[in-house]
Parts: structure tokens; C-alpha cells; sequence
């Protein structure tokens, strides 16, 4: 998509549906068990050396580079 960038790029708060992943299928099948899938909406809690999102309940931390992978775009809250 045009307007979708990393997950590192969206500021604390921002609401962002995630687009696609650019993952092996190891990482991509973990993932998406925990709900971070094509079309999930998550919100962003912290953005520093990890990320931390808020995705349905729960709340899920990963690593900067694999974070670096995980394309979205914002979406009004």
C-alpha cells in the first residue's frame, strides 16, 4: 500500500491497522497467534527500543528490528 509505513514510524498512541508483514513464516505464524495479523488494529504504547502495542486485551512487545518489518497505516481512533 502507498501510505503504509513500519510500525517503528508511528508515534505513541496512534491507532494503526497493520497492512502486511514482511516476515519469514516462523515469525508470521507466532504473530498471528497472538493476533497481530493482516487487518488487525493496534495501538501504539510505546515506541523506544521496543515496541509495545495494544492489540484487543493484551499487550505485545517486539523487538525494534522485527517491529521494522511489520507494515500498517493509522486509522482515526
Amino acid at each position: 500500500c502507498s501510505d503504509c509505513q513500519p510500525l517503528t514510524c508511528f508515534m505513541r498512541g496512534a491507532c494503526v491497522r497493520l497492512a502486511f508483514a514482511a516476515l519469514d513464516g516462523d515469525d508470521a505464524e507466532r504473530l498471528g497467534a497472538m493476533g497481530l495479523r493482516e487487518g488487525a488494529q493496534c495501538t501504539i504504547l510505546q515506541n523506544a527500543d521496543k515496541l509495545i502495542l495494544r492489540i484487543g486485551e493484551s499487550r505485545l512487545g517486539l523487538q525494534r528490528d522485527l517491529a521494522m518489518r511489520l507494515f500498517g497505516q493509522e486509522v482515526p481512533a
